[in-house]
C-alpha cells in the first residue's frame, strides 16, 4: 500500500495523497565536481556526433517531496527526485529485470548455495563532488538500510541479510541467511540507491553519482537540477549521457491544474497521468500519452474472520456478482487488464496463472446468498477513500451488488484518515485498498495474505496458501517457483478473500517534442530520463 509511511507498499496512494504533505527544510546545495567544465553540453566529437539531442531543461510538474534522506523517502515525488541524482547497485529495468549496464555494479555472480553474492563495483564512476565509487560505498549504505538504529523501512527487508563485507575497493560481498530468489530486485528497492559513506547530514547533501546534480531547492516552489558534466555513462553510439542540460520540478499539488499546465506548454512531461484526462490529450496534438500495463491495482476486500464475508459462498456470491470489465471501462477509461481475483497479475509472464476472465453471474450469486442464508437480501457498509478512481470504483459495485440484492452503504473518507492511526483500513468489513506495482510477487503475500502477514486487511488465513507462500518465498528453480504461484492463484480465485477488477496501466505525459521516453511496467518514477532529450 502507498502511503505516506507505506510507500514500499502502496504506491499508488501517494499519487493524491500528496496533496496532504509538508515541504522540508532547504537542503544545502551538493558540493560542486573539482573539475566541472564552462559548459554542460559535451564538447568536440561528441557534441558533434548528436547535436540534435543535447541541451535544454525538462519541465516537470507533481507534488512538493516531503523527505530527500534515501533512507526515508516516503513519496512518489521523494523518489522521482533522489532517482536524479543517485543511483542503485542493481538497476531493475522497464520489465522488471536486473540490468547491470545501468547498475553501479558491473557484474555479479551467487554461490552454488545462493547464500553468497559478489559484486564488481564498476570502475571509474564519481561521486558528484569529484570522490571515486568503491564497494565502501555500497557496504555503507546497506549497512545504514538494515540498522534498526537508523530505523528505515528497508529493516525488514534486508532482514535476510547477514553480513556485507568490502574486501577492496571494487568487490561487494553480501550474505543471505536463506536463498532469496528475488534478492537481486530487492537491491532495487526505490530506498537503496548509493550514498557516499562520508555523507554528514542526508538531509542536505545529496552527494550521489547520478546524470544530475540538486541546483537549487525551494520549498514550496521548485526543485532544479543541473547536467552531471562527469556523468560515466554512454549511450550506443558512445555519447555521454545524459542528453538534458537539466531539470526543473515545479511543485503543483492539483491534477487539473498538472494537465492545464503540459496542455499549455507551461511543463513538457508529467507521471501519473490521471485516467480522466488521457483521451483528451491524445486528442492534443501537441501531446504524447504513453502507457504500460502495471501491478498497480484497487482491491476490493471482504474481512473474512467475522461478518458475513466468513462465510465462503458469500465471498463466491460477490465475486459472481461483480462485472469487472464494466468498473475497469466506467471508472478508469479501459486503460487496464481485467483482474482475476488475485494480487498477481498479468505484468510477472511466466508466473502468472492465464485462468478464463470471470463471468459476470447474478443468478449464481443470488443463490449463493440464499444458501448462505441471506435469501432475503443483505446490506453491508463499503468503506472507501475519495481518491481517485475508489469513489467511482464504489459506486459502479454498489449497482451490480444491488441486482444480486446486496445493499451497499459508502462510508467515503480522506485517505489519512483510511489510513490513519486508527487503521481503519485494517479493521473495516468492506473496504477498496489501492496496491502498487511491485517487481515481483511475494511482497503481496508475506503482507497482506499469510496468516500473521503485518497487513493483512482481510483477515484471510489460509493454512495451504501460507505452505505455498513460504515455498515460493525460497524456490530458486523458476519453473517449481512459477507453478507455486500458479498454485496460489487459483487458491484465491476459488475462495480468497478480495476482489481485483483491474490492474492499472502506468500513464504519462509528454509534449511532442520529448523524445527518447520508454514506458516501465514498475514505479512510474522508474522511467528512465537519461536518454530523454528534447528534439528541436
Amino acid at each position: 500500500m502507498t502511503s505516506a509511511r507505506r510507500f514500499n507498499v502502496l504506491l499508488a496512494l501517494v499519487v493524491l495523497v500528496s496533496l496532504l504533505l509538508s515541504a522540508c527544510a532547504p537542503p544545502a546545495a551538493p558540493a560542486q565536481p573539482a573539475a566541472e567544465p564552462a559548459a554542460a553540453q559535451p564538447a568536440g566529437e561528441e557534441a558533434a556526433a548528436a547535436p540534435s539531442k543535447y541541451g535544454g531543461i525538462l519541465r516537470h510538474a507533481f507534488f512538493a517531496p516531503t523527505n530527500l534522506d534515501p533512507a526515508f523517502l516516503s513519496t512518489v515525488a521523494d523518489d522521482e527526485i533522489t532517482r536524479q541524482w543517485a543511483e542503485f547497485l542493481v538497476y531493475i529495468d522497464e520489465d522488471n529485470r536486473p540490468d547491470p549496464a545501468r547498475s553501479l555494479a558491473e557484474s555479479w555472480e551467487a554461490s552454488a548455495d545462493g547464500l553468497t553474492w559478489t559484486f564488481k563495483m564498476r570502475q571509474g564512476v564519481h561521486f558528484h563532488d569529484g570522490k571515486t565509487l568503491t564497494s565502501n560505498d555500497a557496504k555503507f549504505t546497506f549497512d545504514r538500510l538494515r540498522d534498526p538504529e537508523v530505523g528505515a523501512a528497508t529493516v525488514e527487508l534486508y532482514k535476510n541479510i547477514t553480513d556485507v563485507q568490502a574486501p577492496d575497493d571494487a568487490t561487494l560481498v553480501i550474505t543471505l541467511a536463506k536463498p532469496n530468489p528475488d534478492f537481486l530486485l530487492d537491491l532495487g528497492d526505490y530506498h537503496a540507491v548509493i550514498v557516499d559513506s562520508t555523507t554528514e547530514d542526508f538531509k542536505t547533501q545529496f552527494n550521489g553519482t547520478g546524470p544530475f546534480i540538486i541546483d537549487q531547492y525551494l520549498p514550496e516552489d521548485r526543485l532544479t537540477f543541473k547536467r552531471n558534466p562527469n556523468y560515466w555513462m554512454k549511450d550506443a553510439d558512445g555519447n555521454q549521457l545524459p542528453y538534458l542540460d537539466g531539470m526543473e520540478f515545479i511543485f503543483m499539488g492539483d491534477p487539473s491544474a498538472q494537465v492545464e499546465a503540459l496542455r499549455g506548454g507551461q511543463i513538457d512531461y508529467l507521471i501519473y497521468l490521471p485516467s480522466e484526462f488521457v483521451k483528451t490529450l491524445e486528442a492534443d496534438p501537441n501531446v504524447e500519452v504513453y502507457q504500460k500495463p502495471s501491478n498497480t491495482t484497487f482491491i476490493l476486500r471482504m474481512r473474512s474472520d467475522r461478518g458475513p464475508a466468513a462465510d465462503v459462498r458469500v465471498r463466491q456470491a460477490f465475486k459472481a456478482a461483480t462485472d469487472r470489465k464494466a468498473i475497469l471501462d466506467a471508472a478508469f477509461e479501459g486503460l487496464g487488464v481485467t483482474g482475476r481475483d488475485t494480487p498477481i497479475g498479468p505484468g510477472y509472464a511466466e508466473l502468472y496463472l492465464d485462468a478464463p476472465e470471470p463471468v459476470r453471474d447474478v443468478e449464481k450469486a443470488k443463490q449463493l446468498l440464499q444458501e448462505a442464508g441471506y435469501g432475503d437480501g443483505l446490506t453491508i457498509s463499503l468503506t472507501t477513500q475519495q481518491l481517485s478512481p475508489i469513489p467511482a470504483i464504489a459506486t459502479i459495485w454498489k449497482e451490480q451488488l444491488a441486482e444480486a440484492g446486496v445493499t451497499v452503504e459508502i462510508q467515503s473518507v480522506p485517505s489519512d484518515v483510511y489510513y490513519g492511526a486508527d487503521n481503519l483500513w485494517l479493521e473495516a468489513d468492506f473496504a477498496i485498498t489501492d496496491w502498487g506495482s511491485r517487481p515481483y510477487p511475494q511482497p503481496y503475500l508475506d503482507l497482506a495474505y499469510t496468516c500473521a502477514a503485518p497487513w493483512n486487511e482481510s483477515h484471510w488465513c489460509d493454512e495451504e496458501m501460507d505452505k505455498l507462500a513460504a515455498q515460493a518465498a525460497n524456490e530458486m528453480d523458476p519453473a517449481v517457483r512459477a507453478q507455486l504461484y500458479k498454485d496460489i492463484q487459483q487458491i484465491f480465485i476459488d475462495r480468497g478473500s478480495i476482489i481485483v477488477p483491474f490492474f492499472a496501466n502506468n500513464l504519462w505525459g509528454a509534449r511532442s517534442n520529448i523524445k527518447g521516453v520508454v514506458p516501465t511496467s514498475a514505479l512510474a518514477t522508474a522511467l528512465d530520463l537519461r536518454r530523454v532529450y528534447i528534439a528541436p
